[in-house]
């Protein structure tokens, strides 16, 4: 988990996203592995106004619980999350 921490510096709302869905599948019992993660970051590098304004209305723990169900985030993850 240090890790996941880590990789959250300065990023923007998009890539911020990427962690709290991580943290989404983890309490789902998921593995998503670094390289998911880093994948999802680096896409998510220039996203665009529109896309930062999705992203920061979806940010947000409780929101994405009821959202995403433990089923939902497995095929969103197995589908090739981010």
């Amino acid at each position: 988990m240090l890790v996941l921490f880590l990789l959250v510096g300065c990023q923007n709302a998009c890539q911020n996203l990427c962690q709290t869905m991580a943290e989404r599948a983890n309490e789902c019992e998921l593995s998503v592995s670094q390289v998911e993660l880093e994948g999802c970051i680096t896409k998510n590098e220039e996203p665009t106004e529109e896309r930062v304004a999705q992203c920061v209305d979806a940010d947000d723990s409780l929101r994405l619980e009821e959202w995403w169900t433990c089923d939902e985030v497995a095929e969103n993850y197995s589908n090739g999350a981010g």
